[in-house]
């Protein structure tokens, strides 16, 4: 394919772009052998998992979708900095599901898309990789599931951590027993974050398409950032938004399911801007004889995020570590750090009073290369059909206890029974309310995929 001056074609016109047809008829020269994609949502997570794709020689990104055709430019130029042609754009992301050449969808919107949005690939036919949160509801998420399988697609989440080789040694450590018994997990999310920020309302801007980027959540009055960070029927919340990550760390290498009772306490403590979900949380859920601990704050200046370390023989600063997890065995205690942290055990000397690491394991990838392994998975996974290990199933029953704590929250914080074979709360018709999200016409997850 003939060098393309970037420049000259971002001062183009998205109009230019919208017609152009990147691939002939069947697979073109630049595409034969290689997985097509499109991503829909390129905001700031969208551009980064770009970043990542065109790395890769074994795929093709023929189409860039969001609502808001300012966002095509800055993901294009990507996209021709890694490969030297333009894909096409386009605002409905139904337009790449009816593309035969499309094998695979990238999800990167906000979290009010990521159910429907994957639902309608499968349906199409298409392998998905969602960003996390997975969901707003439980019944969101065993919808996403019930339709990977019927439609037999690969669905992976960006729950990255589970391709880091170093959390199945970890698993591996606690299941051959070195711990001994495991009768507690905490998990944490503790760090510092600033106030949502709520601009004055203004028109809808030329170019965004404002009842597209609401999708299945309601129309309220245009406003530009993440003022809908705060609201229940956009987000899940920053706490479990992020903790998600650390929280199906700890199922996985503990091996657990589904609790058995949740408890949440906590609620908008610190910040004064109008957010529904809480800045404090902690959250017991009980697993018969093991209880996990979910710890969170976001005015917590002291904590610090390790997102990867730059030497893979360090670890980090554990009492100030924001997003560890800690497994308390009857012989040894780990401590256990996501996306690059490395995990070690500790056991205590008796005759001293104090405890030593006994077994330290580095990170053995830094955090930009796991999310590499993470699409080396992915593309792997649409070749062989093989699931993927941050398969959709998985991260969902992970993403249930996280909505467990925000459905206690709601309920006045109060103790309740989950049955993990129904995912509903019994005869408890107020917790039983929130299994479900509220989705405006026509963008409605259907009852039956």
């Amino acid at each position: 394919m003939e060098s393309i001056d970037r420049r000259k074609f971002l001062k183009g016109s998205i109009g230019a772009a919208t017609t152009l047809t990147v691939l002939s008829s069947g697979r073109g020269s630049d595409a034969a052998n290689k997985v097509v994609m499109g991503i829909m949502g390129v905001g700031g997570r969208g551009r980064s998992l770009l970043s990542s794709l065109v790395k890769r020689s074994d795929v093709y990104i023929k189409y860039i979708c969001d609502a808001d055709t300012r966002s095509y430019g800055p993901a294009a130029e990507i996209v021709m900095e890694g490969h030297d042609y333009r894909p096409k754009f386009v605002q409905d992301f139904r337009k790449m599901l009816e593309d035969p050449q499309v094998d695979a969808i990238v999800v990167a919107t906000s979290d009010r898309w990521h159910a429907l949005a994957t639902i309608m690939a499968c349906r199409a036919g298409k392998d998905v990789y969602v960003e996390k949160p997975l969901s707003l509801s439980i019944w969101d998420g065993s919808t996403m599931v019930e339709a990977a399988r019927k439609y037999q697609r690969i669905v992976q989440v960006g729950i990255q951590s589970r391709s880091a080789p170093y959390i199945d040694k970890a698993a591996d450590y606690i299941q051959s027993g070195k711990l001994g018994e495991v009768y507690l997990a905490r998990v944490f999310l503790m760090q510092n974050s600033p106030p949502i920020t709520v601009a004055d309302a203004r028109s809808v801007p030329d170019g965004l398409d404002y009842d597209l980027w609401c999708g299945p959540s309601p129309v309220l009055p245009y406003r530009p950032g993440r003022w809908f960070w705060r609201l229940w029927d956009f987000y899940v919340g920053y706490i479990m938004a992020d903790m998600t990550h650390q929280i199906d760390l700890a199922r996985y290498v503990i091996g657990k399911e589904y609790p058995d009772t949740v408890c949440n306490a906590g609620g908008v403590y610190h910040f004064d801007d109008g957010r529904e979900q809480p800045d404090t949380q902690f959250a017991t859920l009980e697993f018969g004889k093991l209880t996990m601990l979910f710890e969170a704050s976001l005015w917590s200046p002291y904590m610090h995020r390790i997102v990867h370390l730059p030497d893979k023989d360090k670890f980090p600063e554990w009492p100030f570590s924001a997003t560890k997890v800690e497994i308390c065995g009857s012989k040894g205690f780990m401590c256990l750090g996501r996306h690059g942290g490395g995990w070690q055990v500790f056991e205590g000397d008796p005759s001293v009073r104090r405890s030593k690491a006994v077994v330290s394991e580095p990170a053995d990838l830094k955090f930009g290369s796991i999310i590499d392994a993470h699409f080396d998975d992915f593309v792997d996974c649409i070749r062989t059909r093989k699931r993927p290990k941050a398969d959709v199933e998985q991260a969902h029953i992970s993403m249930v206890l996280c909505h467990l704590a925000n459905i206690s929250y709601r309920v006045g914080n109060r103790k309740l029974k989950f049955d993990g074979q129904t995912e509903t709360f019994g005869d408890d018709g107020e917790a039983n309310r929130y299994l479900k999200a509220n989705y405006r016409k026509p963008w409605v997850v259907p009852d039956k995929v």
